[in-house]
């Protein structure tokens, strides 16, 4: 993969470029980052036709298949899967070094039972689905076996953990506790709409239309992944609310929600556990309003393939996993949430005035 020099030269070539041809090492500078990838990626026709009869060893394996992680996927989830090597190559019985050609199932086995009773059954899946991931990838592009040894390895018995969903109740403990007008509303518009914690953060107000009542949430799952966005139907009283907050901050220029140094949010790791101490309930993320979201729909009877448009899922078993039933969108789905109270709502018409309705 590529790296940023820390020589003296790096002022004029502070990238440097590595790849494997003929099993040996060869690394190049240049000027910037994407033009030491894509020397990276060219293959020399004299290293095409060694692949024919060279094995790649497991380390070589290993780093081409993260250097294309690191381009197409998350930092979270190319973390993930270099963690899921280094932990491989942990065991004594797998030498890095070693011909790929060689792997057995067995080694793997072993290699992953480690990993279930060190770490835990979760673990040890966890791994073993990256790695076979990486498998296939290099069936695919450097020429490995066909047969994944990583496949023919079972699942390890595990646990699974039921994501904290709160109750309603929780959610107004907290929602109460708030002091910030700006944090009750952007956890109030969780709650109505099911959005994942990032889509609200890139909110903008161009993703906001106060005459038709809706906002647009957008998202995708990797880094190459396209764009996908929606829009969805607001309740009277988020869409005076959003507007009363545009109008109240003169300092929000893009962004919906902002930090006090006027950015976007990114991540708010441990804000939401916090204010769950100080409301004194049990802690529950984003995400976990995001299922009570579901929840409340399907208790009111929602079905399910609505609940799925909500959600944004592309997948019926995915919403299946957040609720078990599931079909309506806009007007009569929204009705179906609850709303602020009398003395929680601003009776003002602002919106009325400014849209002339």
């Amino acid at each position: 993969m590529a790296y940023k020099n820390y020589n003296n030269n790096k002022d004029k070539y502070p990238w440097t470029g590595q790849r494997i041809v003929n099993g040996k090492r060869q690394r190049k500078s240049f000027l910037t980052k994407k033009e030491a990838l894509l020397w990276e990626s060219e293959q020399l026709p004299d290293e095409i036709a060694e692949q024919k009869t060279h094995s790649v060893c497991l380390l070589d394996w290993a780093t081409e298949y993260l250097r294309h992680a690191e381009q197409n996927f998350t930092g979270k989830t190319f973390d993930e899967k270099r963690m899921a090597f280094r932990q491989f190559f942990a065991y004594s019985g797998i030498n890095p070094k070693e011909s790929a050609n060689r792997l057995t199932a067995l080694q793997v086995q072993k290699a992953l039972q480690r990993q279930s009773i060190s770490r835990s059954g979760n673990a040890a899946n966890k791994d073993r689905k990256n790695l076979s991931a990486a498998w296939s990838w290099g069936v695919k592009f450097l020429q490995l076996p066909s047969e994944n040894p990583f496949s023919k390895v079972e699942k390890f018995a595990s646990e699974r953990f039921e994501r904290y969903v709160p109750t309603l109740d929780d959610f107004w403990k907290v929602f109460h506790s708030l002091v910030q007008d700006q944090d009750k509303l952007m956890l109030y518009c969780y709650l109505q709409t099911g959005a994942r914690r990032d889509e609200l953060f890139r909110l903008t107000w161009a993703d906001v239309d106060f005459f038709r009542k809706r906002i647009r949430l957008s998202w995708r799952k990797n880094k190459v992944g396209e764009w996908r966005s929606q829009w969805l139907s607001i309740k009277d009283d988020l869409a005076e609310w959003l507007l009363r907050h545009k109008k109240g901050n003169s300092d929000l220029k893009e962004h919906v929600f902002v930090s006090y140094r006027s950015l976007a949010y990114q991540y708010r790791q441990h804000w939401l556990k916090k204010v769950c101490k100080e409301a004194g309930v049990k802690p529950f993320g984003f995400h976990g309003i995001r299922h009570l979201f579901a929840s409340i729909l399907a208790a009111q009877n929602v079905p399910l393939v609505e609940i799925q448009y909500m959600l944004r899922h592309t997948s019926l078993a995915t919403t299946q996993r957040y609720i078990h039933r599931l079909k309506k969108e806009n007007r009569e789905v929204l009705a179906a949430l609850p709303g602020l109270t009398a003395s929680e709502k601003n009776p003002s018409k602002i919106l009325q005035q400014v849209l002339g309705v």
